[in-house]
């Protein structure tokens, strides 16, 4: 009995050097013996004599071969055992059957290394590889299109395919201060809608999704709704407006913090591509638009008014461009200074483009010149126009109020000659520049006509 009770002291001195539980059991997978640390957190006395399969996770279905019943050797099988606090742990289990003199099956005896820390650190990381893959293939997805923007559709199509989700919605939210009818170029809110199927439903998650600005923040959350799991994302950008997204599957508790996560970090890709676009819209008006005062400048007057003469000839129609100086506008900035001179070209702006129909031109051809295109008017019509200028001049308020005169330039197109619109333009201004060193405030028609 000695020799007995010292042989278990040393197996069990060694075993707990690294093991985190050790057992024995009878002949029907009950304890006879039991020790663990902290990592299980039994007490050792609490099991003896109770099933092992007390510890695993299923009941009435142990996995198999059951480590606690088993006829065979086993060698580092992983298997969730469960700790005192109704929680599973990850152990690394080493067991082998012990055998009567008879060699009858008598029990097993066997150890567990609790491995959850590191089971818990390859799932983290498995998640994350598995994420970056799924970004690397959506951003890879839109790199394949010509315009960033036009591959949102389909990598976002690919991202609920690949999270499993039944629909889904990304809007970019209109600027504040924009209202709908705002003439200013803005791409559609709606960018992509990937439909469920259920009408009613993607209506009531678009609603939801539109009058979330500002009602949470741009973290993840997810949300249950009709019997659906759904995920609200906004993404923050420096140079547009937020962009929101929902992803939704049906039943509830199917989404994870991870999906979520997984889904904002998909949003912070497309809400870059809208950023992008917004960009080059951005960049693209600024090189047509003069920034001081709004309108057109050189280069855009030019484009459009070439763009709008193929028609004029197909219908037979004349175009007058009217050359507009300001008459001694030096003495603006003078005597009220530069930023005065910029409010006074912002006014004589204003005045211009409310003078114009819709369908005519309006533009600043660099300094104090200004630029209009009368669409389809002759140089009768201009003449009025440019008589009712000369007459009244500019009412302007700077620190007090001052009328400014105009110098003005007329040069009619008649569709028969092809005339360019560069043409137009220098024969304009030499009918203006003419009316200013004669002393100004009057008008000058060009009635010499280049060639095609």
């Amino acid at each position: 009995m000695d020799a007995l009770l010292a042989s278990r002291r040393r197996w069990k001195s060694l075993a707990q050097l690294v093991a985190d539980f050790i057992f024995e059991t009878d002949t029907e997978g009950s304890f006879t013996f039991f020790e663990t640390g902290p990592a299980l957190g039994w007490n050792d006395q609490e099991l003896i004599g109770e099933p092992g399969r007390r510890l695993l996770p299923f009941i009435n279905s142990t996995p198999t071969p059951d480590p606690f019943l088993t006829h065979s050797v086993i060698r580092s099988r992983r298997c969730w055992i469960k700790r005192a606090d109704g929680s599973f742990g990850c152990m690394l289990i080493y067991a082998m059957p012990l055998q009567s003199p008879t060699g009858q099956h008598a029990g097993v005896r066997g150890l567990g290394i609790d491995v959850s820390a590191e089971v818990s650190a390859n799932a983290d990381l498995a998640v994350s590889r598995l994420h970056s893959e799924i970004v690397r293939r959506i951003t890879a997805t839109m790199r394949s299109r010509a315009l960033s923007r036009l591959g949102i559709p389909p990598a976002f199509d690919e991202l609920a395919a690949l999270l499993g989700a039944c629909g889904g919605i990304l809007i970019s939210e209109r600027p504040e201060g924009k209202a709908d009818n705002d003439e200013e170029d803005f791409e559609d809110e709606i960018v992509h809608h990937l439909s469920s199927g259920d009408q009613d439903f993607d209506s009531q998650i678009e609603k939801l999704l539109r009058q979330m600005d500002g009602s949470i923040s741009f973290e993840p959350v997810i949300k249950q709704i009709d019997g659906h799991d759904v995920i609200f994302c906004r993404s923050r950008v420096r140079y547009n407006a937020p962009a929101a997204m929902a992803l939704w599957r049906n039943n509830l508790g199917v989404w994870s913090q991870d999906d979520a996560n997984l889904a904002d970090a998909a949003l912070a890709t497309f809400a870059s591509a809208l950023e992008m676009s917004a960009l080059n819209r951005a960049l693209a008006r600024n090189a047509r638009f003069d920034p001081l005062t709004g309108m057109l400048n050189r280069d855009g007057l030019i484009a459009e008014i070439t763009r709008r003469l193929p028609r004029l000839d197909r219908e037979r129609l004349s175009g007058t461009l009217l050359v507009i100086g300001l008459d001694r506008f030096s003495e603006i900035n003078t005597r009220f200074g530069f930023e005065a001179g910029d409010s006074a070209l912002q006014q004589v702006a204003s005045y211009l483009r409310d003078a114009i129909r819709p369908t005519d031109l309006a533009g600043r051809l660099g300094g104090d010149i200004f630029g209009l295109w009368l669409d389809g008017a002759d140089h009768f019509v201009a003449a009025e126009r440019a008589e009712a200028f000369c007459q009244h001049g500019a009412a302007i308020f700077l620190s007090e109020a001052v009328t400014l005169t105009f110098s003005v330039g007329l040069a009619a197109r008649n569709w028969e000659t092809g005339e360019s619109v560069e043409s137009l333009i220098d024969r304009a201004s030499f009918a203006m520049r003419s009316v200013k060193l004669a002393g100004g405030a009057r008008w000058h028609t060009s009635l010499e006509e280049s060639s095609p």
